[in-house]
């Protein structure tokens, strides 16, 4: 079926009128973009993926406060194959790597001083401290971002937290990074050099938003909880949470330690409140002509069946645009085998909304 333009709440302008702006839609136009910016096939990526949130898995299944505690953890294979259980959601992320938004959780933090914790009894052996972090976001429209195969607010946030605490990414021992979807740690480890695959350090304390539940219950506060149960051990020394939200929109990053700091905690937040000092293409509302593809996504029904096809292009004059798909052999061909980030086509503005098509002819 061809689109329509339904509104979304959480969508404002263009995004709204092309009928994208949710996390479903927005995480996978970066996936796709990373794909092909590494130069990785479809394959590879759905591998990696898979591989990645199977780890994940793993670690839930040993977590008592995951709701999959004790029952099987998804292998890679069932992870990255597409099935009536394991639907399709939004290409290229099966059911099993969107967050579970609906599991019901909670957690607490309590900070103190030392002064009131020596008074309260509790042994030094199981303080945690506090060293400090960064956070900042990127706008809130998506379509008013550099590219999609970066964060800044990922990458600074990161940078930025490990500065305050005059840490380098090496001394850290522990990781835990939001996981809505693969993208998020996938970004974080090219940012930090770390292996997505056969990692020797691991991601995630919790298990992830898939395996240990999320995004609608405060997940990092979770990270925070287990982190800090972690590294009463005293090996390793220093952990790192990675907190993500909105549509890859806001990150924050805090630092735990093991050992006492040799600096105070910082007064205030490193960075700004959103980042304005990167270039960004100029969006268009009504886009004719000859066009590439940027980056994009298909959103698919609940019987499996493709429904919609989100495209991200540019204008020969690099001028960006939103369309969905203009006729069926379009949407057939944005979820084929060949990739489509960087091929050409045709976009036309009709009755207010931009429609993409590979065949310049092409007609509702």
């Amino acid at each position: 079926m061809l689109p329509s333009a339904r509104k979304l709440k959480t969508a404002i302008d263009t995004g709204a009128t092309h009928g994208i702006g949710l996390p479903i839609h927005v995480y996978p136009l970066y996936e796709n973009a990373t794909r092909a910016s590494r130069g990785q096939t479809l394959a590879e990526n759905n591998e990696e993926s898979a591989s990645l949130y199977a780890d994940f898995a793993a670690v839930a299944q040993g977590n008592t406060a995951a709701w999959s505690f004790g029952k099987k953890a998804a292998t890679k294979e069932e992870i990255g194959t597409v099935t009536k259980k394991n639907r399709m959601i939004c290409y290229p992320y099966p059911l099993l790597m969107n967050a579970f938004n609906n599991v019901n959780l909670a957690g607490a933090v309590i900070l103190t001083s030392t002064d009131y914790a020596t008074e309260l009894g509790i042994p030094k052996s199981q303080w945690v401290y506090p060293l400090g972090g960064a956070g900042t976001k990127d706008s809130d429209k998506f379509w008013e971002r550099p590219n999609f195969y970066s964060s800044p607010s990922i990458t600074r946030s990161l940078d930025a937290g490990l500065e305050v605490c005059g840490l380098v990414k090496e001394q850290i021992g522990l990781y835990d990074f939001y996981s809505c979807f693969p993208i998020v740690p996938k970004i974080a480890c090219q940012h930090l050099g770390l292996a997505i695959e056969s990692h020797s350090r691991p991601l995630t304390l919790l298990g992830g938003l898939t395996s240990f539940g999320g995004a609608g219950n405060n997940y990092s506060m979770h990270a925070i909880t287990e982190m800090t149960r972690n590294l009463r051990e005293r090996t390793p020394t220093y952990g790192l949470v990675l907190a993500n939200g909105g549509t890859m929109t806001y990150q924050h990053v805090l630092l735990l330690s093991a050992v006492a700091p040799s600096r105070p905690y910082p007064s205030k937040n490193p960075l700004p409140p959103i980042i304005t000092d990167v270039p960004v293409p100029a969006t268009v509302e009504e886009a004719n002509g000859e066009a590439t593809i940027e980056t994009y996504t298909v959103e698919f029904n609940r019987d499996g069946t493709p429904d919609t096809g989100h495209v991200v292009g540019r204008l020969q004059n690099g001028e960006r645009f939103l369309a969905n798909h203009a006729d069926e052999e379009t949407l057939s061909q944005l979820i084929g085998n060949e990739e489509p980030v960087g091929r050409r086509g045709w976009v036309r503005n009709e009755e207010g909304r931009n429609l993409f098509s590979f065949e310049k002819k092409a007609r509702l």
